[in-house]
């Protein structure tokens, strides 16, 4: 057996027990677990992500949410990929209500006004509808005034817990050192 699929192999197991199977939160459950500590959206290792907290209600799911200066774009308003990782990472956030694992295969996002720093905003999202394996999602982001500044929708799609596994071998995989 050659070096390069015993590295392989043993990072990949390293990584499916580092990696916790999808959780299943009961439906009584309103606060949300992050999906991983080092998640850029939710993450509460990562000093560089958003760090959401994460609630459920009776729509779906919402999240309040302050942006700083790590997430700066033109001076005094939030970059439009932070506010986009915000409203990938809740949408994730409703695959607990789904019960399943997903994917995200399509993200638009309509910025209305301009998403302000250091502004408090509540976050919110739905799942709209279900084709088999499509969800078909919603979000929007307001202000404290209920001043809308931000809608999206995204189709995600319902994908085995092994999807996972199978991208971080094929990532570990193409990144191990040639053999000597």
């Amino acid at each position: 057996m050659s070096r390069t699929s015993d590295t392989t192999r043993s990072v990949s197991s390293e990584a499916e027990e580092s990696t916790p199977l999808f959780p299943v939160v009961p439906p009584e459950c309103q606060d949300l677990p992050p999906h991983h500590d080092h998640c850029l959206g939710c993450g509460p290792a990562n000093p560089h992500g958003h760090q959401l907290s994460v609630r459920r209600d009776a729509e779906g799911v919402y999240a309040r949410h302050t942006f700083d200066s790590r997430h700066v774009g033109a001076p005094a308003i939030a970059h439009g990929g932070a506010v986009a990782t915000v409203l990938d990472d809740l949408f994730g956030f409703l695959l607990y209500t789904v019960g399943e694992p997903a994917v995200t295969r399509h993200l638009s996002i309509d910025y209305l006004s301009p998403v302000l720093l250091d502004t408090p905003y509540i976050a919110r999202a739905h799942l709209h509808s279900r084709q088999g394996r499509k969800l078909n999602l919603r979000a929007t982001i307001e202000d404290d005034h209920g001043h809308m500044v931000t809608t999206a929708t995204a189709l995600f799609l319902v994908v085995n817990i092994d999807h996972f596994f199978r991208a971080s071998q094929r990532a570990t995989s193409s990144h191990v050192p040639p053999t000597a």
